[in-house]
């Protein structure tokens, strides 16, 4: 029996009209497709639809299980849905790049930002003057610039799943800070629970942690041996680093992956505890 292999997409919308020509965000549907930009991993090839050709999308949207998108959740799959059966989007995971930042930035930030700063390339134009174009008939500079855009989230996405991290330049301190993300596969058990779990059992927890910054040109993903000493409600672990030999503090959002160790380790207060019982 032949098996087919269920797709993943990156998908990007051009629209036919701004939110002021509907009425604002409540009446997103209303928006219309100009293009729908898509890259199918199992193809491997990009495709560029026009309104009167979204049913062929439709059928690519059957076979796929995962879709992979900048802003797609509040934007793109709402637009979608007054072409295609919400059933079949309610059964597709997403992958959305946009709010993954948000998420953990606690503010908005854009694909030109985050491509430069990742990528060192950003936008090949602006949304508004897609939507210019179109109204100009000029459908073929509408594809191009949507698939630009498809393919800087590509490499985005490909960046983040192989390096844990993606990048940004702040608007505060105009410099490049990362923001971790978690795209190379499920993980068998939350990384919180496995250093709970080293602090428990006492014993080191090797993990992949994403700097802020790099201050020191040794990359922002970094690898650790630690010894838990506390885990602090704001999220902060306070652990022995052997690299550094000290006491260091390590945010819990920013460390990818823990894997628990056979090392035992003790902390001063097993010692203090183990003193005061034997006396």
């Amino acid at each position: 029996m032949l098996y087919l292999m269920r797709d993943t997409l990156i998908i990007d919308l051009e629209t036919k009209k701004a939110f002021a020509e509907v009425g604002g965000e409540k009446n997103i549907r209303d928006l219309g497709i100009s293009v729908a930009g898509v890259y199918s991993y199992a193809k491997d090839a990009f495709f560029a639809f026009e309104e009167h050709e979204l049913s062929q999308l439709t059928e690519m949207l059957k076979e796929t299980d995962h879709i992979i998108g900048f802003n797609i959740i509040h934007f793109d799959i709402p637009v979608l849905e007054a072409y295609v059966d919400k059933a079949i989007l309610a059964s597709i995971a997403l992958t959305d790049i946009f709010a993954d930042a948000v998420k953990f930035l606690g503010h908005r930030v854009g694909l030109d930002g985050v491509a430069k700063a990742t990528l060192g390339m950003g936008k090949s134009g602006h949304g508004l003057e897609a939507l210019e174009w179109f109204r100009q008939g000029r459908m073929a500079d509408v594809k191009e610039y949507c698939l630009d855009d498809v393919r800087l989230t590509r490499d985005l996405y490909e960046y983040g799943k192989k390096n844990g991290h993606v990048l940004f330049e702040s608007y505060i301190d105009h410099k490049i800070h990362s923001i971790p993300v978690a795209w190379a596969g499920l993980v068998a058990e939350p990384v919180g629970a496995i250093v709970a779990k080293g602090l428990a059992e006492r014993k080191k927890v090797a993990i992949e942690y994403v700097s802020s910054q790099d201050a020191n040109n040794e990359g922002f993903k970094k690898t650790r041996l630690i010894e838990v000493r506390q885990i602090k409600p704001n999220g902060e672990i306070e652990a022995y680093c052997h690299l550094r030999r000290d006491v260091r503090l390590f945010r819990l959002g920013r460390i990818t992956k823990a894997e628990l160790t056979d090392e035992p380790y003790a902390i001063p207060q097993d010692v203090q505890h183990s003193l005061f019982a034997g006396s």
